[in-house]
């Protein structure tokens, strides 16, 4: 610290005293969009209760309204169609107001923009329901074709808080290519962007308007940040991206339409967000307007927007749910209806790449109803089925729940292809990549159509717009002249999607009734569906909808098949003898040169692969017949036998005896057994027949095993979580949850998986340290760890503990790099390695500890121990595991940090520089850092899951036994969400065990907190709590606290003592030691030196920490800004982790007259809490500013 810096500091009060005076507004924006008729919290096609609705969302208004500053309350359109309660009611209103307007009016809403959808019942019914809308509906660009007047109001301008605040309302101009003439007749679209010029031109003149929004029911049109365009659209579809970037004067754009939600996008000097879609969501824009004074123009000071999920915690309001309720009950009563039955499942099997029952039932009705040669038609829902058994309108509305009509034109043959090229490229090309999707993921699959009445290929190995190959009508090679009768939808027959096409085709009918009512009127008529259809179309490869894809692409990447002989696979054909012997013999290499002639049935082509599986002895009793039987059809049990052997004369780690049962579990692993043919031979029996797609899934799983990786770090006892994802707003974490996501991803490959962790497993919360991590290893063992390494934290409570714990783990406790300072070994209850045999890979596991573990426990647990240099210690020890234990496979988990980027590489770190200095490791797993990490360094996935049980690493390495190398690799974070798995019954029962006895203690409320108190930034609320507890706690004139130490926020409300025990896990207790005021700027600077910022009371300081070391302090005082006299000796109280150098702060280790005052920090704060919630009062804590982040002074004059 200079004494000349602080000549800055008088300037700075002046001028934030300047800015205090200023004249501040505050107002929030509320909006929602494309609500489709979401007005209760239900899902009325699932039938259940759901997150979403305006029932709900009306609470959420009424707490932002709670909160002070005015509220705008706005839609986006779309509001009054596309959802069943409004279908309903539409066909019989029952004397009822239209719902959605009853309900935007009761809760308040300022203006509508309109949507496309608004037009979907036509212009008489659109008419009605903006007549009973208590607020504008706004469309700047919707105009009179007569005149160009306005068809509706182009703006609102409300006044807030004093800003003068304009609303553009603007609907896309592609409604005529949605929507049948009659629904806009009178009506033209004009620019978005022209008509928002003008009116925004307007609003910012004439009515002197301080803020304007754009209110606008079309999307981004392209990728905001990288200006990629969207595809896919509708011609003059969406204009979001244009409308932020060619319109002066906007400073918050809402967008609707597309279904998305974009939190916040800063572009152009627009602010743009959009509120995703069915009331799930409701989105928030904060701004803050100053000026110097009344009468003084408004300036734009800040602005921030988000999208809320609406939580399951908030309650609909009971208001408005009593609104809803005969809407409810008409619609549930209504979706009931028993129309007919089904005979079996009526669903989609293979989803939208190949034909299925659910698919044909939508052509049939069209071809029927149309009178048609050939039906186009999209599959609305690839998951939706109707179940055997009674089929309700429910079932129908659920297969159908759009609107359309039914349209029938006329195209020729040659037309009928453009339109199928078309729609073939929502589908993606087919690079046999690993993972790359079949469908184009930017591309809506309503545009994806499939013809009947017609045969085609789909050839995705060829270029977009050359895929449909032999089109047949009939049964012949259909004429590009050849005239057809072609039924389609409103949507595309207006030129949806893009299918210009379709659109200026012949029309030659064009019925009002709607598709789903058709579907109603064939069920009815037949009274029985039987699920029957004739697939008439197929993808290729063939086998591209088949659960064995990814294996039979694995084959065609890693040379063993060639394309052309897979492309028309037939995966559904029996699979024969000769076909097995055939791709064994090309997998493992075993192509006879000389032939034997061994057996007299066997053709000359396949001779040789078959004389290769007889010279390496797999084919078992097969070898000794005379006859081979080549196309006759193989059983699974021969299947496996062969399959086995090849992997045994190759080298596999497989146990001595015939029939391994777990390496044939293995060979399944992404093999559909829908018969039953394949688990019966796991167990000796002779199995049912195979398809040609399963045999070549059991080759490629021979020949190339896939070990699935999964790593959890950092767990810190977190058995009870309340976690929220911060992106989603999701549930994550906690045991139940957690072991439901590892048995969910183990399931995928249960063989093949190896369960490791990254150390920091026990300490951190009160139910794991008041039993001493006991139940996190009753946990692990449960879920079946293979290794963890030995973090800095397990060493909290001594080694002593440490020692038992080890003990107790039924999975190895690794430190490969952690050496007892007598004797120079591993501890005893401690490997550097371990083996796993996994699907006949031996599989080595080597674990390192942090190697500043000294530095960041405290030094008297770890005296005993030496941490060696990690990049030796690995550098000596795979060569070992590869040539002693005769390793194919490498891991290296560790407590490793890494510094990661916003797209989580691993960009520095000890974990970095590893993964870049050593060769030989097949996969890096971290932790310590608590951070996401998902990279690859030199050809090796390096990866870190998150802490707390919030994330699995999930690392998939595709193996060569027979080469001894990892020959491709997968690597993804899953993130664990609560909503999206069942918590594991067993795994709940043991956390109900573990928390009787700590449950209520943990439950004792000792005050109450009147703001939640966060631990980001340089000086943090919590911060400021605990050491502020922690000197009054001892009567100090000085604290300080590690930010490390604080490992939660402490959150608004009731304070119990889990609520402390959660920000303070650790038994730290408080030390008291002497230092000189210049002492105490030194251990400041000592903070400093490692990028971390002390947390202080008693102090104010100011740093700068891009100022050379040991002057990055730039200003100090005391607490009441009198100077910190230097040479004077100040009492401290620090931690005792702190207290010893822990965190490199050397001066505090350093201190004199230390004493250990027994009391832990915990009891320092409940005491803190406890005195100041006397009376029914709450605890107030507010950042003063004790601590600044500010640039280091230029001297003036000298020194």
């Amino acid at each position: 610290m200079k004494p000349a810096r602080l000549a800055l500091v008088l300037p700075l009060i002046l001028a934030l005293h300047g800015i205090a005076a200023a004249e501040e507004a505050r107002f929030t924006i509320l909006h929602t969009t494309d609500l489709h008729g979401a007005l209760t919290d239900y899902d009325y096609l699932a039938d259940r209760s759901a997150d979403r609705g305006l029932t709900r969302i009306a609470t959420l208004v009424a707490r932002v309204r709670a909160e002070g500053p005015p509220v705008l309350l706005l839609d986006d359109g779309d509001c009054i169609q596309g959802g069943p309660l409004v279908s309903v009611y539409q066909r019989d209103p029952g004397g009822l107001p239209e719902p959605m307007m009853a309900a935007m009016s009761r809760m308040g809403y300022d203006a509508m923009a309109v949507g496309n959808h608004e037009f979907g019942f036509g212009l008489e019914t659109m008419a009605a329901a903006r007549g009973a809308a208590r607020f504008p509906w706004l469309a700047a660009n919707v105009v009179r074709a007569s005149d160009g007047s306005p068809a509706f109001a182009p703006s609102l301008v409300k006044t807030l808080d004093g800003v003068r605040v304009g609303v553009v309302g603007l609907c896309t101009p592609a409604v005529p290519a949605f929507e049948d003439s009659a629904h806009y007749a009178g009506l033209r679209f004009v620019s978005p962007v022209e008509a928002a010029r003008d009116e925004v031109a307007r609003l910012r003149g004439a009515e002197r308007c301080d803020v304007v929004v754009l209110l606008a029911h079309t999307g981004l049109e392209r990728d905001p940040l990288s200006g990629v365009a969207r595809p896919g659209d509708t011609p003059d579809e969406n204009w979001g991206y244009r409308l932020a970037r060619e319109v002066p004067g906007v400073d918050v754009v809402i967008l609707g339409h597309t279904h998305v939600v974009v939190p916040a996008i800063e572009t152009s000097g627009a602010l743009v967000t959009q509120a995703g879609a069915r009331g799930e969501q409701l989105g928030r824009v904060d701004l803050t307007l100053a000026r110097g004074g009344a009468g003084a123009p408004w300036t734009l000071r800040t602005r921030s927007a988000r999208v809320m999920a609406i939580p399951d915690s908030v309650p609909a309001d009971s208001a408005l749910a009593a609104l809803a309720r005969p809407y409810h009950e008409r619609t549930q009563a209504a979706l009931g209806r028993v129309i007919g039955v089904a005979t079996r499942d009526i669903g989609a099997p293979r989803g939208r790449f190949a034909p299925g029952p659910l698919w044909a039932l939508i052509h049939r009705v069209q071809l029927e109803a149309g009178e048609a040669d050939v039906s186009l038609a999209a599959l609305p829902d690839a998951d939706a089925a109707i179940r055997r058994g009674p089929v309700t309108l429910r079932d129908v509305a659920r297969i159908y729940p759009f609107d359309n009509t039914l349209g029938v034109v006329e195209m020729t043959g040659a037309g009928l292809k453009r339109t199928l090229e078309q729609s073939a490229l929502y589908l993606a090309a087919y690079t046999f990549e690993r993972d790359r999707p079949l469908a184009e993921p930017d591309l809506p699959a309503y545009n994806f159509d499939s013809a009947e009445g017609v045969g085609y290929e789909i050839d995705l190995t060829r270029p977009a717009g050359d895929r449909i190959s032999h089109l047949t009508f009939r049964g012949r090679a259909l004429d590009p002249a050849q005239r057809l009768r072609v039924a389609v939808n409103s949507y595309r027959l207006n030129g949806g999607g893009g299918f210009d096409a379709v659109a200026r085709a012949p029309r030659l009918s064009h019925t009002t009734r709607e598709v789903r009512d058709l579907l109603v009127e064939h069920v009815r008529r037949t009274g029985k569906l039987d699920g029957a259809f004739d697939p008439g179309w197929r993808i290729l490869p063939d086998y591209a909808a088949s659960p064995e894809r990814p294996l039979i692409d694995l084959l065609v990447r890693q040379g063993v098949a060639p394309i052309g002989e897979v492309l028309r696979l037939e995966p559904e054909a029996p699979a024969l003898r000769g076909d097995l012997a055939y791709w064994l013999g090309r997998a493992f290499g075993w192509r006879a040169k000389r032939l034997s002639g061994a057996f007299a049935d066997v053709p000359d082509s396949l001779e040789p692969w078959v004389d290769g599986a007889l010279q390496h002895g797999i084919l078992g009793r097969a070898a000794s017949n005379e006859f081979l039987i080549p196309f006759g059809p193989v059983t699974a049990r021969e299947a496996l036998d062969w399959c086995e052997n090849a992997a045994r004369v190759s080298g596999y780690a497989i146990p001595p005896g015939p029939d391994d049962a777990a390496f044939r579990r293995g060979l399944l692993t992404g093999v559909s057994d829908n018969a039953d043919s394949l688990a019966p031979a796991v167990l000796g029996y002779p199995g049912g027949r195979l398809t040609r797609a399963q045999l070549l899934g059991l080759v490629a799983n021979t020949r190339f095993p896939t070990l699935r990786v999964l790593e959890t770090t950092d767990f810190h006892g977190a058995i009870l979580s309340r976690a929220t994802d911060r992106d989603s707003r999701r549930s994550i974490g906690g045991s139940a949850v957690l072991a439901a996501w590892i048995e969910r991803l183990r399931a995928e490959n249960p063989e093949g998986t190896v369960l490791l962790d990254g150390g920091d497993c026990f300490q951190g919360t009160m139910i794991s340290n008041l039993q001493f991590g006991r139940p996190v290893v009753e946990q692990m063992n449960a879920l079946r760890y293979a290794a963890a390494a030995v973090g800095n934290h397990e060493f909290d409570w001594g080694v002593d503990t440490l020692v038992e714990r080890a003990h107790e783990m039924r999975f190895a406790a690794l430190g490969a790099n952690m050496i007892e300072r007598r004797g120079g070994r591993i501890p005893r209850w401690a490997r550097a390695d371990t083996l796993v045999v996994r699907r006949g890979v031996r599989v080595g596991v080597l674990g390192l500890c942090y190697r500043r573990t000294p530095t960041v426990t405290l030094a008297a647990n770890v005296a005993h121990l030496r941490f060696e240099d990690d990049s030796a210690t690995v550098a000596r020890a795979v060569p070992r595991l590869r040539r002693r234990d005769k390793a194919e496979v490498v891991l290296v988990v560790g407590h490793t940090p890494a510094e990661s980027d916003s797209l989580r590489r691993a960009v520095s770190g000890d974990l970095a520089r590893l993964a870049q200095g050593v060769r030989g490791v097949d996969a890096w797993f971290g932790g310590h850092s608590h951070n996401r990490v998902e990279d690859e360094i030199g050809g090796a996935p390096v990866m870190i899951a998150g802490s707390h049980g919030q994330v699995v690493a999930v690392c998939d390495l595709v193996v060569d036994p027979v080469r001894d190398r990892v020959v491709e690799h997968g690597a993804r974070l899953q993130l664990t969400f609560a909503d999206a798995v069942t918590p594991d019954s067993a795994m709940a029962a043991r956390v109900e065990r573990w928390s009787q006895t700590v449950a209520p203690l943990a439950a004792v409320v000792i005050g109450r907190n009147a703001r939640r108190l966060g631990r980001g930034g340089p000086e943090s609320a919590v911060g400021d709590f605990v050491a502020d507890a922690m000197r009054e706690g001892v009567h100090a004139d000085v604290a300080m606290q590690n930010t490390g130490g604080l490992r939660a926020d402490l959150r608004e409300g009731p304070i119990t003592r889990g609520d402390i025990y959660e920000v303070m896990p650790f038994d730290n207790t408080i030390y008291t030691l002497e230092l000189s005021g210049r002492e105490v700027e030194q251990a400041l600077e000592d903070g400093l030196a490692t990028n971390r910022v002390t947390q202080v009371s008693g102090l104010r300081y100011g740093f700068d920490p891009d100022a050379p070391a040991g002057e990055r302090v730039t200003s100090l005082t005391l607490a009441d800004g009198s100077p910190l006299p230097l040479e004077r000796v100040y009492r401290v109280a620090t931690n005792n982790f702190m207290a010893t150098g822990g965190d490199s702060y050397a001066t505090l280790g350093g201190g004199r007259n230390r004493l250990d005052t027994g009391m832990l920090v915990r009891e320092a704060m409940e005491a803190y809490v406890t005195a100041r919630c006397r009376g029914g009062a709450a605890l107030e804590v507010s950042l003063d500013g004790r601590i600044r982040r500010e640039r280091a002074a230029v001297p003036v004059g000298g020194e």
